[in-house]
């Protein structure tokens, strides 16, 4: 499922598109066993050209040590990148949840008596409511920035292909699943930023075979909205679940 909503406090907006298999990041590890996201939530927030993007994803696989990685479209520092409390994402459900509204039309046939009676009934229900760091690592690759957030180890890059970002990879033990190369040649070739954030897998949470992965917020400024959803085909077991609600005091998204 994706799905895009605006905050209500904000903007009245919601809207539902059809079912994708696609998320904003993808996993790489060391070993040969996949890595699946199953699911995936983002809260954006836009006002001007500031961006945040707070990403809770699902995942399971093994519990060797991995990474996220993510395309973002524009220069982020070390100061731009946090943890959040993953209670956000519930707040954020909730205001943007459907709502019930009783909508009370009057009666263009009632008489003056129901007129009074209404109006008795009305008081006694109204009664009751009362009561009631810049580096070159390796050919091809720059590093921007580093980190630490939590259970992430945190390295901004910028590549000029998939094959030098996959070499970099490499030499830090992990590796691109198959096909995350094509997927992600399109965004580094507009000259997007990688956030890879490193996994420590004694810092995060087991529950069955999902690891529990603190919620990553990024900050940036864009003069365009742009959320790359197509990286994480790379870890799909065949259907993927993703939730966007998109914030903003001014504008409107569908």
């Amino acid at each position: 499922m994706t799905r895009f909503g605006i905050g209500a406090a904000l903007m009245a907006a919601f809207a539902v598109t059809n079912a994708a298999d696609a998320g904003p990041n993808l996993y790489v590890s060391a070993g040969e066993q996949p890595l699946v996201d199953d699911a995936t939530q983002v809260v954006i927030m836009r006002k001007g050209t500031r961006t945040v993007v707070s990403v809770m994803p699902s995942y399971h696989g093994p519990d060797d040590p991995f990474a996220m990685v993510f395309p973002v479209p524009a220069a982020v520092q070390a100061s731009d990148i946090k943890v959040v409390d993953p209670l956000l994402f519930n707040a954020v459900d909730r205001l943007a949840a459907p709502r019930l509204v009783e909508l009370w039309e009057q009666d263009p046939c009632r008489s003056p008596a129901d007129d009074a009676k209404g109006r008795a009934n009305k008081a006694s229900a109204t009664d009751a409511d009362k009561a009631g760091n810049k580096s070159v690592s390796d050919p091809g690759v720059t590093v921007d920035a580093r980190a630490l957030a939590g259970a992430y180890q945190i390295v901004v890059l910028s590549a000029k292909d998939a094959a030098g970002l996959d070499a970099w990879l490499k030499r830090e033990k992990l590796q691109l699943p198959a096909g995350a190369d094509a997927l992600l040649e399109s965004y580094i070739d507009r000259g997007m930023k990688l956030v890879v954030a490193k996994v420590d897998p004694k810092r995060v949470k087991l529950d069955g075979e999902h690891v529990v992965l603190p919620p990553l917020r990024v900050h940036y400024d864009s003069e365009q909205l742009t959320l790359p959803i197509r990286v994480g085909l790379a870890n799909s077991s065949g259907t993927q679940d993703l939730v966007i609600n998109i914030l903003s005091p001014r504008q409107r998204f569908a």
